[in-house]
């Protein structure tokens, strides 16, 4: 009976313990949760993610990128877990498991050894660079794009030995949704290139025609992005060094990213531009010369699959080399998902050279990375520990400091956060998101003076929607209306549908008197959010003030159906019944047994 599954272990022990020890890796990763970067925007607070809005998931871009497909994925896995962490971290781990499939299978066919496309599939799945890439909730676009890539080369694979068009259409196909989950994949068709010279050992004219729609396609795409990255802010012009600068920058990176591969140590989710001086200028271009050097050499020795492997890790780095600057880092190890496939097949036809039985080293191997990434994973555990984790490394990179004052922040941690928001204000004075934050910390604390100071510093850096919003939400709080109602208005006349000053709008104006302008500036409000009960709240007070209760009561019931809790709401319920001669002791009573003065005094009268 058992003799099946025992030749079956047998057969692929490796793999089977490959696998294995991928899920060990990864399975803490399982109980943590989402973190404050990108994953609100892209999934948790995503109303097109959450009601499975296809058309407006394909007409809009997200966090800089345009990744419908991907954000397709996010939906469809909140239909199924909506807010559980667990499920949308499954999916992931899936993902991840089924791109070491596919590197084990590609590896198989190229080099038609077993031990090569194994140890490819084991620092595939278990390198500690990889947990960047699967514990991050948003970073499902790089394991799904990585997925239709994949895919798309075995096809082509396929294709060099069949010439059937419909392998041929299935790698545009699968190219297609490679993009269309993260854009970076448009560096395909240089990689099929460099397979093209590995099997043939030259380039056909005929193999240069196959690629023209590839290489139309990336055009394409290649633009799409360059249009969402610009749009959202994450072409960092602050790194725009000389041109001789950053080819230096790339240089070092590229030096990182071999260190990092071989000694996985002091991992971090950010690592900042170091200072330009001689020793990176020098490292850089000596990394560079080095390369080319090699690539020299394989190519005059016809050396072609120390080519393939080493140009296959090169072009996946080509985009984020920071080139074109992007972001605020140098390198990162979620950069590494794909070009640590070729680096894993370098390590392996070294080992093929070494009298070290294959066995020993995969299960060695196999068994020291799991329990890196393993460990490595505690840092995923929050925003907090993951934001911490990088201060240590880095204690005055603004961006840790920024984020986790605001991850204290919604953690009500306001001590904690004022203090990491301050620091963030005095290591980099001329980013205004730190001045803008600490601002919203006043606001939350009734502290709109305080507020208005730190706004004032961070309008002063970049003039942005957000802040004269904010700021119209501090001068309300200390009724200065002229001056809250200017700064809406121009919030507004830079961004149209900014829904905070829209509110704070309705909220002068409902103050004012003004009803009929309060009420379209509600109206407006929940036209662009359904889901937020505060706006039914402050409608409802506008139309009571209006004498409309049977509006007023509509709007307080859709209010309390979205919070429960909202006990203020439930007062005016009562107040609104009176007026519709309706019985108002219910809804006085909840709002009453939780301590609401008003309702109190209003059970106490019309009820007892």
């Amino acid at each position: 009976m058992f003799n099946p599954i025992n030749i079956f272990l047998k057969k692929h022990f490796s793999l089977v313990l490959i696998i294995l020890l991928t899920i060990f890796a990864f399975s803490k990763i399982l109980m943590f949760g989402h973190i404050s970067w990108d994953d609100p925007e892209m999934i948790f607070k995503n109303n097109y993610v959450k009601n499975g809005e296809l058309m407006e998931l394909f007409s809009h871009h997200f966090v800089g990128n345009y990744i419908p497909i991907t954000m397709i994925f996010h939906s469809i896995s909140w239909f199924f877990f909506e807010a559980n962490d667990f499920g949308h971290h499954v999916l992931n781990i899936t993902f991840h498991l089924f791109n070491g499939y596919l590197v084990y299978q590609i590896g198989k066919i190229l080099f038609k050894k077993d031990f090569v496309a194994t140890i490819g599939m084991a620092i595939f799945l278990l390198h500690p660079l990889q947990i960047e890439s699967v514990a991050w909730i948003s970073e499902l676009k790089n394991c799904l794009s990585t997925s239709f890539y994949l895919i798309a080369t075995l096809f082509y694979l396929k294709y060099l030995f069949t010439f059937k068009m419909k392998d041929y259409l299935a790698v545009i196909v699968f190219f297609i949704a490679s993009c269309l989950s993260k854009p970076s994949a448009i560096i395909f068709p240089l990689i099929l290139l460099i397979i093209d010279v590995f099997i043939k050992n030259k380039i056909e004219y005929k193999q240069l025609l196959n690629k023209i729609p590839l290489f139309f396609i990336s055009i394409v795409f290649g633009i799409i992005n360059l249009k969402t990255q610009s749009a959202d802010l994450f072409i960092n012009h602050a790194h725009e060094f000389p041109f001789y600068q950053r080819i230096a920058f790339a240089g070092f990176a590229l030096f990182k990213y071999f260190v990092l591969f071989l000694f996985p140590y002091n991992q971090s989710v950010i690592y900042p531009y170091p200072n330009y001086h001689l020793s990176i200028f020098f490292i850089g271009y000596f990394i560079i010369a080095t390369i080319v050097f090699l690539l020299i050499y394989f190519i005059k020795n016809k050396k072609y699959n120390w080519l393939f492997m080493i140009l296959f890790s090169l072009f996946n780095f080509i985009l984020v080399l920071q080139i074109l600057p992007f972001g605020e880092v140098l390198f990162a190890d979620r950069y590494m998902y794909v070009p640590i496939i070729g680096l894993a097949w370098l390590v392996a036809h070294l080992i093929l050279k070494l009298n070290i039985k294959p066995v020993y080293f995969t299960v060695t191997i196999s068994i020291m990375l799991s329990v890196l990434t393993f460990s490595r994973a505690n840092a995923w555990k929050n925003g907090i520990t993951l934001y911490e984790d990088i201060l240590k490394k880095y204690p005055d990179n603004f961006v840790a400091l920024n984020s986790v004052g605001v991850e204290c922040m919604y953690l009500n941690q306001d001590k904690k956060a004022l203090d990491y928001l301050t620091r963030a204000t005095r290591v980099a004075p001329k980013n205004y998101k730190g001045f803008y934050n600490r601002a919203l910390l006043h606001l939350k604390n009734q502290q709109p003076k305080l507020a208005i100071v730190s706004l004032n510093q961070s309008l002063i850096l970049f003039p942005y929607a957000k802040a004269y919003a904010a700021r119209a939400s501090a001068y309300y709080q200390i009724s200065d209306y002229s001056k809250a109602i200017n700064d809406g208005n121009f919030a507004l006349s830079i961004e149209k549908n900014n829904i905070k000053a829209l509110f704070v709008l309705g909220n002068c104006y409902s103050d004012l008197n003004n009803l009929d302008q309060a009420l379209g500036f509600y109206n407006r409000c929940i036209t662009l959010n359904k889901d937020e009960p505060d706006f039914y709240f402050k409608r409802a007070i506008v139309f009571g003030k209006k004498q409309n209760f049977k509006a007023c009561l509509n709007d307080l019931i859709v209010c309390t159906n979205l919070n429960s809790q909202y006990y203020e709401a439930f007062y005016w319920m009562g107040v609104a019944k009176i007026n519709l001669k309706q019985n108002p002791c219910e809804d006085f009573k909840k709002a009453a047994q939780h301590n609401y003065g008003p309702a109190v005094k209003a059970y106490n009268s019309y009820c007892m």
